[in-house]
This record gives structure tokens, C-alpha cells and sequence, in this order.
């Protein structure tokens, strides 16, 4: 009999256990969302800034910057349909999405970044910490990510090949490969740290919410004795002395 109660104390308490870790987890993908969220509004506001720079200083030569305009107008098309199926209301539990617009939000703005060529290291510095620190996907898909923007660039700038001076031309090469690889660094350290954090203020408020059902268990079981002793009438009397 007491084997079958102590069987059942574990069975709940292994329940309460995957209750409490969905919860944590559905609290991540609600951060990660937001955080997604803000990525996308501040990734769009700088795309039209550019595009409506690049039509205003290029006003009187349009026609040559058919490319620039046509390549931040999809950008920004790409951008503002991503962002507003993250809005909908049940978009943050959709994994696919997701996973599907990071993948996609990724992939436009890396293309947009790579067709700067010589200007590209700086803006994919940001988004491979951006990936890394702001999309809600797996650190493996972040890391498979951020390890193809970084040989795609290196593949293209040695495609395009050196224009005289090699040696300076692979030096700084060297250079940009290690300013890329320093982003998935800073970025892997940023969300083992940020996820640690996590863990540890979900873990501090699991333990008061444990804390608090044990005194109460203990309040009730302290009712249930006095109850079994003296009268109902008097023990009554008892917990509203007692009880604050």
C-alpha cells in the first residue's frame, strides 16, 4: 500500500515536472518571438531609410541604380510580410513559421548584404548576431546559418578575385574572416549567457511557488489535526488566532 502511494507521489511529481518544463519552454518562444519582432521593425526601418536615400541622392540617376532600388524594394516587401504574420496573435507558437522566417528573412538580407561586395563585412557582422541573438531557432540552425553567410562572402570576394597587390588583398581577407567568426563568438556567448539567466530566474520563481504550495500543504494538514482533536468550534477560534 505504501509502495502504490509512493508510486503515485512520483507520478505526479514527474507530471509537474513536464508541466513545468513546457511552461518554461513556452515562456522562451514568447521571448524569442518578441525579440524577432523587434529585429524585423528595426531590420525594415533601416532597409526604407536606405531605399529612400538611395532614390533621393540618386534622383537625377535613377537609371543606374536600378539594381540598389529593385533589390531594397524586395527587402523590404520580404521584411514587412514576415512582419506582419508575426503580429497575428497565435504566430509566436508556430515553430514552422519560425523557422521558415528566419530562414527566409535571413536569405534576403544576405543577398541584399553580399551584392555590396567590398562594403558587405560590417552589415553581415550585424545580422550573423542577429541570427544568432534575435531569431527563434535552434543554436545549431543559428550556427548553420551564420557558417553559410560567412563562406558565401569569402567564396564571392576571392571569386571576384584580387585587383593587384594579393598579398594585401588576402591579409585583409584574413582580417574580415576573423571579424565574421568573432559574430557567431560574441553571439554563441550571448545566448548561452542569456539562456543561463533564464534558467536561473525560472528556476528562483519555481522554487517560491513550491515553497508556497508546501506551506499551504502544511497549514492544511496542521487544519485536519486540530480538527481530529478538539471540537470544530474551537479550532476555528485556534486558526483565527493563529493564522495572519
Amino acid at each position: 500500500m505504501i509502495e502504490n502511494e509512493d508510486e503515485i507521489v512520483q507520478e505526479e511529481e514527474e507530471g509537474t515536472e513536464l508541466e513545468l518544463e513546457a511552461l518554461y519552454r513556452r515562456y522562451c518562444v514568447r521571448l524569442k518571438h518578441a525579440l524577432f519582432v523587434s529585429a524585423l521593425c528595426v531590420t525594415l526601418l533601416c532597409t526604407l531609410v536606405l531605399l529612400c536615400a538611395v532614390c533621393v541622392l540618386h534622383s537625377q540617376e535613377l537609371s543606374t541604380q536600378v539594381t540598389s532600388i529593385t533589390s531594397l524594394s524586395v527587402i523590404s516587401f520580404i521584411l514587412l510580410s514576415v512582419l506582419a504574420l508575426a503580429l497575428l496573435p497565435a504566430a509566436g507558437e508556430w515553430e514552422t513559421f519560425a523557422l521558415t522566417g528566419s530562414v527566409l528573412v535571413t536569405i534576403s538580407l544576405g543577398a541584399g548584404t553580399l551584392m555590396a561586395t567590398h562594403h558587405a563585412p560590417l552589415p553581415l557582422f550585424a545580422l550573423i548576431l542577429m541570427v544568432h541573438t534575435m531569431m527563434p531557432i535552434a543554436r545549431s540552425i543559428a550556427l548553420v546559418m551564420a557558417t553559410a553567410l560567412t563562406l558565401a562572402y569569402i567564396a564571392l570576394a576571392v571569386g571576384l578575385g584580387p585587383r593587384g597587390q594579393e598579398d594585401q588583398f588576402y591579409q585583409q581577407l584574413i582580417c574580415e574572416l576573423a571579424l565574421l567568426l568573432s559574430a557567431s563568438g560574441i553571439g554563441l556567448y550571448y545566448r548561452a549567457l542569456t539562456e543561463r539567466a533564464h534558467r536561473k530566474t525560472f528556476a528562483g520563481t519555481r522554487t517560491c511557488l513550491e515553497q508556497r504550495v508546501k506551506l499551504e500543504c502544511e497549514r492544511e494538514q496542521q487544519e485536519s489535526l486540530l480538527l481530529s482533536v478538539i471540537p470544530a468550534y474551537i479550532a476555528a477560534e485556534h486558526c483565527d488566532f493563529t493564522v495572519p
